[in-house]
């Protein structure tokens, strides 16, 4: 066979590789339990940047990473001022959208209510209004550092407020993290803060002792404990982000003009 016949069938092999790899693999990680007819996806953006650049000069890279097959089922490119957002990426029936916790908006989290598809989003101390099942301010950070033991799983019913629309119903979730984790997440925080030169806040600190999320899935299809674990899976996708960038030197691209679009 010539090089340029393998060539051409290796262009058309795409899906059985990835079948290949997948069915490798699948004895070696642990895939996440979800009811039938939901379907995991971890949602990032990413920086592309030209050699020898120090900042995000060009594109952001989005992109949504299926955590069933491991594979990417979509992807868009936009220039620096492209913000990374929910409503970007497009959802269906039955989508459950992990993202980190700057995705956590109301008009994300409302367009994925109205495609049927479900969020679980990390929270911030400063996360966007919601109110209690008492219709009273909730605040994820006073709940949880109020009575939550290292190991224990907190969950209160919330709504989250959209300006403009109905609030939508969800949950956040919360567990104390040990000492030792807490103590390098605060230096990790410190060490964010001192990078850009300002003072840290000091519940900031505070809530380096927790990983608080919201999500959208009702209680009946997934338990408190069920929603932390599967959050655990979104660090799939940087991972993914790490290869792209270390074996394909997608961080690094090289081009001749400086204005390339």
């Amino acid at each position: 066979m010539s090089q340029v016949a393998l060539f051409k069938r290796l262009r058309t092999s795409g899906g059985w590789m990835a079948w290949l790899c997948a069915e490798l693999v699948r004895g070696l990680r642990e895939q996440p339990r979800l009811p039938q007819g939901l379907r995991p996806r971890a949602v990032d953006g990413t920086t592309v940047q030209g050699p020898a650049s120090t900042g995000t000069e060009w594109r952001v890279l989005h992109y949504a990473l299926d955590l069933i097959e491991l594979n990417c089922d979509w992807v868009e490119l936009s220039d620096v001022h492209g913000a990374e957002l929910l409503e970007r990426v497009p959802m269906r029936k039955g989508d459950v959208l992990l993202a980190d916790r700057y995705y956590l908006r109301p008009a994300g989290v409302r367009a994925a209510a109205a495609a049927g598809a479900y969020v679980l989003v990390r929270l911030r101390w400063c996360h966007p209004a919601m109110l209690s099942a008492a219709g009273a301010e909730f605040k994820a950070l006073r709940h949880a550092a109020r009575g939550l033991r290292v190991g224990q799983v907190g969950s209160w019913p919330v709504s989250l407020l959209v300006t403009g629309g109905e609030p939508v119903a969800g949950r956040v979730v919360a567990t104390k993290l040990p000492a030792p984790v807490a103590a390098k997440a605060e230096r990790t925080a410190a060490k964010k803060a001192s990078k850009k030169t300002r003072e840290i806040d000091p519940r900031t600190l505070k809530a380096a002792h927790f990983v608080m999320v919201f999500t959208t899935i009702p209680a009946p299809l997934l338990g408190a404990g069920a929603v932390l674990e599967l959050y655990r899976c979104r660090w799939q996708i940087e991972l993914a982000f790490k290869r792209l960038k270390q074996l394909l030197k997608l961080g690094r691209l090289p081009h001749q003009a400086p204005d390339w679009s």
